[in-house]
């Protein structure tokens, strides 16, 4: 009797553990893991590890002021020809108006200033928006009482004083004529301004301040009072700002854990990314293929070789003649396990194959 053999199980060949995919992507995952998270680390740090310092490099205190006196036209109301400040003055009896607008700039230290002024009158008109009960501007005139004057300063201190006579009447007379004209209910108002600039430098760092001088006197009132808009004491300051950078200790842990993982990389990455280095078949196979592959047919079974008669061709350039000779196909079949490639020609009943092995 024959001896009857049990069937075991189908064997499957199993790829090594680190071809494996999920094993490929998850070394992938840590790796990229271990070199970024302690780089942005290493970043966090560092900003963290910066700080700023800030001092008073340079200052200037700056006072404004404006004086002035209201000269009346003769009359047999007012026993004086001349008011102080301060006061109610009946508009009808005002001559005119002297006023002396004064800039005190004064820096700690010497600096080259190089400064400029000018004094302009602006008459505005106003009325009320019932719809909206807003105020909104409809007139608006501008006058040149000062025109631009430039100066400079070695000891980055300078004073100006201004004087200037004001017209009132005139002004007066404007928004009477535009009252008249156009019948509004007009709220009326002259500003006087003095814009002041000044522009230098201090151990390389640039000086730039603007400031104005503003008073305002209401017009098309039977009597008036002024009123000055500004602030008459203020300052001005350049700061030093020195950024320090200092780097913790814990940077250098996570510099040394992400340079570990990146030595890691280096060494796995053919692993990672599955590369083998080829072998002499490989390269026998992709040098066929590149030249011949036009007239290669590739196919996923081997070639039925029972019956035939069978020529083993030594050169695949034999091959490529018989294809030109016979004008049949060289059919490819390669076994991946075994890393056997067999090249095939059928004529008739007879194979003519060329075969290249994996000899490593």
């Amino acid at each position: 009797m024959k001896e009857v053999r049990k069937k075991g199980p189908k064997k499957v060949d199993k790829k090594p553990f680190f071809e494996l995919l999920w094993v490929r992507i998850l070394m992938s995952v840590i790796i990229s893991v271990g070199i970024f998270l302690p780089l942005l680390g290493i970043y966090l740090n560092y900003i963290n590890g910066k700080t700023t310092e800030s001092g008073k490099l340079y200052t200037a205190s700056i006072n404004k002021n404006s004086t002035y006196k209201v000269n009346l036209y003769d009359n047999s109301f007012v026993d004086t020809t001349e008011m102080k400040e301060n006061k109610v003055y009946i508009s009808d009896l005002v001559k005119n108006i002297d006023m002396n607008m004064i800039y005190s700039y004064s820096g700690v230290d010497k600096a080259n200033i190089k400064y400029k002024y000018d004094i302009k009158a602006k008459l505005t008109g106003e009325i009320i928006n019932n719809d909206t009960n807003s105020t909104e501007k409809v007139w608006e005139k501008d006058y040149t009482l000062v025109d631009t004057k430039n100066d400079s300063s070695k000891n980055s201190s300078f004073n100006i004083s201004e004087k200037i006579n004001i017209d009132f009447p005139k002004y007066s007379e404007e928004v009477k004529e535009f009252k008249k004209r156009f019948g509004m209910n007009l709220t009326a108002k002259l500003r006087i301004i003095m814009n002041i600039k000044a522009n230098g430098k201090y151990k390389r760092n640039d000086i730039n301040r603007k400031d104005k001088i503003i008073m305002e006197i209401p017009l098309g009132n039977q009597a008036f009072s002024i009123k000055k808009d500004f602030k008459e004491s203020d300052s001005y300051s350049l700061y030093d700002e020195i950024t320090k950078e200092g780097i913790p200790i814990i940077s250098y842990i996570f510099g040394a854990i992400s340079l570990v993982f990146i030595i890691i990389f280096f060494v796995t990455y053919k692993i990672i990314f599955n590369i083998k280095p080829k072998s002499e078949y490989n390269k026998e196979l992709d040098k066929i293929l590149k030249n011949y592959g036009q007239i290669i047919v590739e196919v996923n079974n081997a070639v039925k070789e029972k019956g035939c008669n069978l020529q083993d061709v030594k050169d695949f350039n034999e091959m490529v003649d018989l294809e030109e000779e016979l004008r049949v196909p060289i059919i490819l079949y390669e076994n991946k396990r075994s890393h056997t490639a067999t090249f095939s020609i059928t004529y008739n009943d007879t194979i003519y194959k060329y075969v290249i092995k994996n000899r490593d």
